[in-house]
């Protein structure tokens, strides 16, 4: 970070600051790299250290949507039971074979990578609560039900399939971004985000 002269010239506070940042970055780097030597073989994307199979958790909502209009009586019980999971909550009760390794490596994900997944997570918990909340209003009454549910389901999968693009590291390019940094998806964009170049 410093040449060695420029280093002995710091005072002894910064340097230690120096030296435990110098720690802190090399270890992050070798647990990013430790996570990634296990992960073949898995679910989970190898650059972005998260598991897209998390979002099975808001598939079952879209699934419940759609069984609901053709038996309402049937499953309106599971519609109004259904809660948003974390990451971590919905791995720790799952049967995910990786389960542990999903919810270590999404702990140690690159964090600029990770904000973007959990910022598109909420949204879809915010969004789900809010629809769950629309089409239950729709059950007493009955007659909009086929189309809120309708509705409801293909308003998620659209949060769904970003938060997947996300998880896979086909991040989505922002309008106003692309003129800046051209078309920009997969490794290039994931490059982009660390602050670094492909080889």
């Amino acid at each position: 970070m410093f040449p060695d002269e420029n280093r002995n010239a710091l005072s002894p506070e910064i340097q230690e600051d120096v030296s435990r940042e110098d720690i802190v970055s090399a270890f992050r780097t070798a647990m990013v790299g430790h996570f990634r030597s296990h992960i073949p073989g898995t679910n989970i994307n190898e650059s972005t250290l998260l598991a897209s199979d998390y979002l099975n958790h808001f598939h079952e909502l879209v699934m419940l949507l759609e069984a609901l209009s053709s038996e309402p009586q049937g499953f309106a019980d599971d519609l109004l039971a259904w809660r948003p999971l974390t990451y971590e909550e919905h791995f720790s009760q799952s049967g995910f074979r990786d389960k542990n390794l999903a919810i270590a490596a999404y702990r140690r994900a690159p964090p600029k990578i990770r904000a973007r997944f959990d910022e598109a997570v909420a949204k879809l918990h915010g969004e789900a609560l809010t629809l769950v909340a629309t089409v239950g209003s729709e059950l007493n009454s009955g007659k909009g039900l086929d189309k809120a549910c309708s509705e409801a389901a293909a308003r998620l999968r659209i949060l769904i399939d970003r938060a997947n693009a996300i998880a896979n590291g086909e991040i989505p390019v922002e309008r106003g971004e692309t003129e800046a940094q051209g078309e920009v998806g997969g490794q290039a964009a994931i490059d982009a985000l660390f602050g670094t170049r492909s080889a």
